[in-house]
């Protein structure tokens, strides 16, 4: 009576240790055909420029092809979807953002979970926020920029990226630090926004550093100040809001990567380890230094408590702004 529970027991220990073994094998073979990094947005900008140099050094060092592939829309969930129902073997790697993890807290439904669908990999990048106006609004400092807001309020308005996006719910948290209110005009993309910004249909917006570096430099855009806690050489003349004499505020957006989870652990390790190097060169990071972009390289562990305390800190902005997506 006891022969076949034995045999299952058998069966699934037996199946087990196969599983093993393939995943060990399957470890110490890779990479063995390319690897592509699934970027959540369209080609081009800063993200593509910084994951091109990156991959071009993984590709020497590995001996595979590291290639980009776009699947933009979805804030950014249709791109995670399809890492969440790849094979976990570590050759799809999600370029993520702080809308994986605010997409949790602003939508109900998801295709995949993504506390349980995926392992964090490494950050790799971060752009400061920089507040820049329009030159007609005609403040060229953060305290004027402030006077003439508050006397205004709802009267002036404020261009984001997209409702939920970083840019929005960045500034959200900037009109509660400072004390004052304007209206929030969403945008499908960055350069549609900074470009009505610059013509003046929407007065200012709190935006990725090497988007409108440009326009600032050409005096397009007044640049009235970084979210970091030192000034960017990109944009050196512009003073930290802590130097503009109000509260310290920080902003930034950022870039890591998360495989599938299941995805052995030795090929996690091999991943951090070769995208952490290629983002350590100095010509990397003197590249990207002059567009404006930071090269924060951390480990697995150190990556999901990061995006842990994003999802604190973005669910105040939520619930302050009361933004919801369907």
């Amino acid at each position: 009576m006891y022969r076949r529970p034995f045999h299952s027991c058998a069966q699934a220990l037996l199946a087990g240790l196969i599983g093993c073994l393939a995943a060990t094998q399957a470890a110490a073979q890779f990479p063995n055909k390319p690897i592509r990094f699934v970027v959540p947005y369209s080609p081009g900008g800063a993200l593509d420029a910084s994951l091109r140099m990156a991959g071009e050094h993984m590709s020497a060092s590995l001996g595979q092809p590291v290639l980009l592939e776009h699947k933009p829309g979805g804030a950014t969930t249709i791109a995670a979807a399809a890492v969440a129902q790849a094979p976990a073997d570590g050759y799809s790697i999600f370029v993520n953002a702080i809308s994986f993890v605010t997409n949790t807290l602003l939508m109900p439904k998801l295709a995949y979970d993504p506390a349980k669908d995926f392992v964090p990999v490494t950050l790799a990048t971060s752009n400061p926020h920089v507040l820049v106006a329009f030159p007609g609004v005609g403040a060229k400092t953060l305290p004027e920029f402030l006077a003439t807001a508050r006397a205004k309020g709802k009267a002036m308005s404020f261009a984001s990226v997209g409702s939920g996006s970083s840019s929005h719910l960045a500034f959200e948290l900037f009109k509660k630090a400072y004390s004052f209110d304007m209206l929030h005009v969403p945008y499908k993309g960055a350069p549609q926004a900074a470009l009505d910004v610059v013509s003046g249909q929407v007065h200012a917006m709190l935006i990725d550093l090497p988007v409108v570096s440009g326009q600032v430099k050409g005096g397009k855009l007044a640049g009235l100040a970084i979210a970091a806690d030192r000034r960017s050489g990109a944009l050196p003349d512009v003073a930290t809001f802590a130097e503009s004499g109000g509260p310290a505020f920080l902003s930034r957006s950022w870039f890591g990567m998360l495989v599938r989870s299941g995805t052995p652990p030795e090929i996690v390790q091999l991943l951090h380890q070769e995208i952490a190097k290629a983002y350590s060169r100095p010509d990397v990071k003197d590249k990207l230094a002059g567009l404006g972009t930071d090269v924060i390289v951390s480990t697995p562990a150190e990556f999901g408590a990061f995006m842990r305390s994003e999802s604190d800190r973005f669910a105040e902005a939520i619930r302050i702004s009361g933004t919801k997506l369907e």
